[in-house]
């Protein structure tokens, strides 16, 4: 008996150990992320390196005129959080845009944004917590990130009253805007979200990965996972969902994602435009893998973009 006990603490203490590692790698600030997903995001660009350097490109000659204005706000929680201000002459609105998990607006951003630049808006490119200059110690997969977007809403309505805001985010970025749907009042003045490869949840994403990257089943070891989360982070991975925080909005939402994308799959977005009860549209992209629908047809994608844009004007 006393052998089996010893057996059954140790497989316990392993499968605690297994979880805690787990959540330390999921959720946990690293200066370089070397995980399965991002050695395939960078094969994923590759083909795509003179698109991308275009819009490096672009946004290093407004940072050589002088025209890229480092912003900083402090959130409720105390984080100092950190965007660029691109201002436009003139502009008939702000684009806030929001890269995804553990990435930058270079890589996620940056290939696009002048595109929008052009169409007459000025961009605030912001830094997630745990990302870029901005503080924070855990990422929590769009939970308390949807609280920051808000506190970036909050400082473009007070820099620039009754000024249109249109809210676009890649991924974890699109995710976190979806989650803060529910809290964006009329006199915001958002008028648009654009939602590129955005998942539902952070629990069924999480879940998804490892059992996709990993290849062990992600049933066994999300809850207590989740619990470290809430221990540890002071989140709840199944805290906010896309579907539920987008339930009583009108704002019109422009989804889009790339049909071949096995990090978030294209489901999530169908589910979350199928539900969503407010003005929407939808387009799926062939032959693109996560967030890079753009990248495979930048034409197509603009254009859309555009014409989503225009319809609110």
């Amino acid at each position: 008996m006393k052998v089996f006990i010893i057996i059954i603490v140790n497989i316990l203490l392993l499968y605690f150990l297994t979880t805690l590692v787990m959540f330390l790698l999921v959720s946990r600030k690293k200066e370089k992320d070397f995980s399965p997903m991002a050695k395939a995001v960078e094969e994923t660009l590759k083909p795509y390196k003179d698109l991308i350097d275009k819009g490096n490109k672009w946004i290093e000659d407004k940072y050589k005129k002088k025209q890229v204005k480092d912003v900083y706000i402090e959130n409720k929680e105390g984080l100092v959080l950190h965007a660029i201000l691109i201002e436009n002459k003139n502009h008939k609105g702000i684009m806030l845009e929001d890269h995804g998990y553990r990435s930058t607006s270079k890589r996620d951003i940056y290939p696009s944004c002048y595109h929008y630049y052009n169409l007459g808006y000025s961009l605030l490119l912001i830094d997630n917590r745990t990302a870029g200059l901005s503080d924070g110690k855990y990422i929590t997969f769009g939970v308390k990130e949807s609280n920051d977007i808000i506190s970036w809403v909050k400082y473009l309505n007070k820099k620039y009253p009754k000024t249109d805001i249109i809210l676009a985010g890649v991924s974890m970025g699109a995710s976190a805007i979806l989650m803060a749907m529910n809290r964006i009042k009329d006199e915001m003045n958002v008028k648009g979200i654009i939602a590129d490869s955005a998942y539902i949840s952070g629990y069924e994403e999480v879940k998804y990965c490892i059992n996709h990257y990993f290849k062990i089943p992600g049933f066994l070891f999300i809850d207590m996972i989740n619990i470290w989360c809430k221990l540890i982070a002071k989140f709840d991975l199944k805290g906010r969902t896309t579907i539920r925080s987008m339930k009583d909005s009108k704002i019109p939402v422009l989804i889009i994602h790339g049909k071949d994308d096995d990090f978030v799959p294209p489901s999530n977005s169908i589910i979350t435009f199928n539900r969503y009860k407010g003005p929407k549209k939808i387009l799926l992209f062939k032959k693109a893998s996560h967030g890079i629908s753009y990248l495979v047809n930048p034409d197509y994608y603009v254009n859309s973009v555009k014409d989503f844009l225009s319809r609110g004007e």
